[in-house]
């Protein structure tokens, strides 16, 4: 189990970390007794203030504090199962997957409801947009990456966490598969819904490096307000996403994961040419 933290710093800027979750005391008679912390640190990149994280958890509860932090959120999330992640490692439709759902949105978006109900249809319809992304980039880049050596290598070489995983010999000559699982759950936890994380790995493990999208990110910000505040920002202002907005995001979404494909298509061929 891990906990995706949003806070923002007092200078204005965002800080998003993951972090695990310490299981609870099971050997405590009572719930009070059974909490468990874990600590860590978050850095901001735009001040370099340096915050104090507490995650803790009991049987029925887990909580997070962050001394100083302004508008803290956070959601609780399980590690991916092993079936999901070599579905991952097997399926070859992320980008058809991808079309289909872009595809339903703007369907969507021309449809008519009652007033009552179309700003929350707009605002499902946004977020619904940003996750496909995400989604896109993330599963493509794991199933890239642990269908090659040669890649898997190389994102051992750039990740340190990874690289510090201890594998035995065993493992190493005779549980090929196991250890594919073993990356590809780390990979998946580390990085869907991160497109912070998601950009560097393109580029250090696959060599390709995304175009600007500073509208992709903004995008993130917008998509967190309307699934954790209902459409309004820290200061309470609400987000009017028109039909617009969506359209612009999915054309935008579209044209971006068409070129990454694209660019995809050609180290796989290449990979497999050699």
């Amino acid at each position: 189990m891990e906990v995706d933290i949003h806070f923002y710093c007092p200078c204005g800027a965002v800080i998003e970390e993951t972090l695990p979750v310490p299981p609870p005391d099971l050997m405590a008679e009572q719930h009070s007794d059974s909490r468990t912390e874990y600590f860590d640190s978050a850095i901001c990149d735009g001040c370099g203030k340096d915050f104090d994280v507490e995650v803790s958890n009991t049987y029925f509860a887990v909580d997070v504090s962050v001394a100083g932090a302004v508008d803290l959120s956070f959601d609780v999330r399980d590690l991916p199962e092993e079936d999901d992640v070599s579905w991952i490692i097997q399926s070859t439709q992320q980008f058809e997957e991808f079309t289909e759902v872009i595809q339903g949105i703007v369907a969507l978006a021309e449809t008519s409801v009652p007033a009552h109900a179309d700003r929350t249809l707009r605002n499902m319809l946004y977020i619904q947009t940003v996750t496909a992304a995400e989604a896109y980039l993330s599963s493509a880049f794991i199933h890239a990456v642990l269908n090659s050596e040669e890649l898997i290598q190389r994102l051992v070489e750039s990740d340190p966490e990874l690289a510090k995983q201890k594998f035995s010999l065993k493992e190493i000559f005779t549980q090929w598969e196991g250890l594919r699982i073993t990356v590809g759950k780390y990979l998946r936890a580390l990085i869907f819904h991160d497109l912070r994380k998601i950009k560097p790995m393109f580029k250090d493990v696959l060599g390709i490096e995304f175009p600007d999208i500073p509208w992709l990110f903004q995008a993130v910000l917008i998509r967190h307000d309307c699934v954790h505040r209902n459409g309004l920002d820290k200061d309470g202002n609400r987000h009017e996403i028109t039909k617009t907005q969506i359209m612009d995001l999915a054309r935008s979404s579209a044209d971006f994961v068409s070129q990454i494909d694209q660019e995809l298509r050609c180290l796989v061929y290449e990979n497999t040419s050699k």
